[in-house]
């Protein structure tokens, strides 16, 4: 399966690939609820290992086109295209552990780990300075097979600037 070449949403959608192109929305409410509380966040770069080796997705394709939406009963991903969004995947899921650093060095900060409505494991890595934020889709047999590396928001305060916050511009 070659995702390096893809060029539009249509074509993520008609892909055989356990994330992509599965849109199960959860419903008008949840995913009303979800969306105010969830988080959205751009992806800086995404990955795919479904054949075995690393490959970049949608070389063309800016990474920041696509917008990733995490909420506690679904994953939204959309491909902005011009004025349009179109969702690649959208699965609803549980939360079924979340821990805080714990110690463990490779994913220093916070990890929440779903199951989707097919079964699979999501890892959502945060709050992970100096590391950036990553969504983690994981195949069937447990290997990693899509990561999403998202902006991280770290909010800092400018020296000598009483309650002045930034943070990095969408």
């Amino acid at each position: 399966m070659d995702l390096a070449h893809i060029s539009s949403a249509a074509e993520l959608l008609t892909i055989e690939h356990p994330h992509f192109g599965k849109i199960r929305p959860p419903g008008f409410l949840k995913t009303t609820i979800g969306t105010f509380t969830g988080t959205s966040q751009k992806a800086v770069a995404i990955a795919d290992y479904s054949s075995g080796n690393r490959q970049t997705v949608a070389v063309q394709i800016d990474p920041r086109n696509f917008m990733v939406t995490i909420a506690s009963s679904f994953v939204l991903v959309t491909l902005e295209e011009g004025a349009s969004k179109h969702p690649v995947i959208h699965k609803t899921w549980k939360m079924v552990g979340h821990r805080q650093g714990e110690g463990v060095t490779e994913f220093f900060g916070t990890v929440s780990t779903y199951i989707d409505s097919e079964g699979l494991k999501w890892e959502h890595r945060f709050e992970r300075p100096p590391h950036e934020d990553e969504l983690i889709g994981f195949g069937s047999n447990g290997e990693e097979v899509l990561i999403i590396t998202l902006e991280s928001f770290y909010p800092t305060t400018i020296p000598g600037v009483s309650g002045a916050i930034i943070s990095p511009s969408p």
